[in-house]
């Protein structure tokens, strides 16, 4: 199965972009191919009508054409998405074909804090809504995740660690029910 993951935050040790990479890697170990777009792939001119969309940009518009599935990694900026995701979603948006329309998604986060990212994610799934988007109603969420994960991303803790396979399965279960 083709998946694309995005997310991440433009900084260098972001937990999210670590988090990003574990699932990528967990994603590719079970046979599917994986396009990862995150950190410095995702900055970009910020979206103005009469713009003409970047190489970056249309290498990700491409990659969720061709994609089954997306699964974004967004950290929580003021209990929201943050501005270089938004403005990735508001410039694909624009492009036709729309890579949105009936698109399975997955939403992860992981944060410092003890809600791991969740007050963030209720904004992706309003807004994914409105462009035609599918998300799992399950969530990954990591809090503490500055304790949490080790280097390569994996979730130290048991309940985070075992839940991570049973939200992939359920994940690539919709994919395959919606996209095959």
């Amino acid at each position: 199965m083709r998946l694309a993951l995005m997310g991440g935050s433009l900084r260098p040790g972001s937990l999210n972009t670590r988090l990003l990479r574990q699932l990528a890697a967990q994603l590719e170990a079970r046979g599917h191919e994986v396009s990862t777009f995150a950190g410095e792939a995702l900055r970009w001119p910020l979206y103005e009508e009469g713009n003409v969309a970047t190489a970056e940009i249309l290498a990700l518009h491409g990659a969720l054409q061709a994609a089954q599935g997306l699964v974004i990694v967004s950290p929580e900026y003021n209990a929201g998405i943050p501005g270089h995701l938004k403005n990735a979603v508001d410039w694909l948006s624009t492009l036709k074909p729309s890579p949105w329309h009936g698109l399975p998604v997955l939403l992860c986060a992981a944060s410092p804090g003890a809600f791991g990212g969740a007050r963030g994610l209720v904004t992706w799934r309003t807004t994914l809504a409105n462009m035609g988007a599918l998300a799992l109603p399950e969530a990954l969420t990591v809090p503490h995740a500055d304790q949490q994960l080790d280097e390569q991303g994996a979730p130290r803790d048991p309940r985070t660690l075992a839940a991570v396979p049973k939200i992939l399965d359920s994940f690539l279960s919709l994919v395959t029910r919606l996209r095959s």
